[in-house]
């Protein structure tokens, strides 16, 4: 009888702690904020280009995983990259170039058609790149989203390549995760507009 007592008893302080433990980890994961997601994003400019009957295909920037990923990532004078705690991306850096470049120039009715898609398709030029740096970097009184792309414009019929590297350091807006995704996104509309003199330049030639 004292045995099915003490076994009764261990099954109830059992259900009690795991019940109190369980309870107090739903609460605690109740009371987190929810993530802060952003995204890589354009403005259309009203800036007029040539038209060029040509078709371009914009391959996805290839990237370093420590710099390639969802997370936020800043650093310090020491070089340690870190993350900001509940505030992300809302993809890889190299999968929103990709998009906001294809759009963009979509956007400038100054080629034939503009295509993002990964299967291969006839296409007159093709643009690879490289994403060398997406960052918020922070020195002793400020920071900066530095953001640097080496770009490689095909021309698929001879094979010629004609290259141009783009860097860009723009203090930011306020030193967090918003002020660098605000002026990260001031610096992707630069970009984007000194890209399509690039190959309106190549494409003049």
């Amino acid at each position: 009888m004292k045995k099915t007592k003490i076994v009764i008893f261990k099954i109830s302080f059992i259900l009690v702690f795991s019940s109190l433990f369980f309870g107090g980890c739903i609460s605690l994961t109740k009371e987190l904020p929810a993530y802060k997601t952003y995204s890589l994003e354009y403005k259309k400019d009203n800036t007029s280009s040539k038209y060029f009957d040509k078709t371009i295909q914009v391959l996805e920037p290839k990237a370093l995983e420590s710099i390639n990923s969802e997370a936020i990532t800043y650093s310090k004078d020491d070089f340690s990259k870190e993350k900001y705690a509940l505030n992300r991306w809302s993809d890889k850096p190299s999968k929103m170039l990709q998009r906001t470049i294809a759009s963009y120039l979509t956007s400038k009715n100054s080629y034939k058609y503009i295509t993002s898609s990964n299967i291969k398709v006839k296409s007159d030029f093709k643009i690879v790149s490289q994403l060398v740096d997406f960052n918020h970097t922070f020195t002793k009184n400020s920071s900066y989203a530095d953001f640097s792309i080496r770009v490689y414009l095909i021309n698929n019929h001879n094979e010629k390549v004609f290259f141009k590297s783009f860097t860009y350091t723009k203090r930011t807006s306020t030193n967090d995760a918003k002020g660098l995704v605000e002026t990260m996104n001031e610096v992707n509309n630069i970009f984007l507009s000194d890209l399509n003199t690039f190959i309106q330049s190549v494409l003049n030639k």
